[in-house]
């Protein structure tokens, strides 16, 4: 048995009657959809696992702009900080 917080035992009984399924059927269809993902790259090629990174790659915008070597210094990312002896 598992405890969960009220708001969240709501949304997943929500959604279950909106599929049309028992909240245990829903929680075990959202089980069963998270190792499918997982197990499907187990016992891929290096080959095959480059040409889904790629494929994953190209589903992103190319043209973001890159942060300056100042945006991303030590000293910008964590501050000033006093030396200890």
């Amino acid at each position: 048995m598992l405890e969960v917080e009220p708001e969240v035992a709501l949304k997943i009984q929500a959604r279950a009657r909106k599929r049309g399924v028992s909240v245990d059927v829903y929680l075990r269809e959202l089980i069963d959809q998270k190792g499918t993902k997982s197990e499907r790259t187990i016992g891929l090629s290096s080959q095959e696992r480059a040409r889904l990174l790629r494929d994953w790659a190209s589903g992103h915008s190319s043209n973001t702009p890159l942060l300056s070597d100042d945006a991303i210094s030590r000293d910008n990312i964590y501050g000033a900080r006093e030396m200890e002896s």
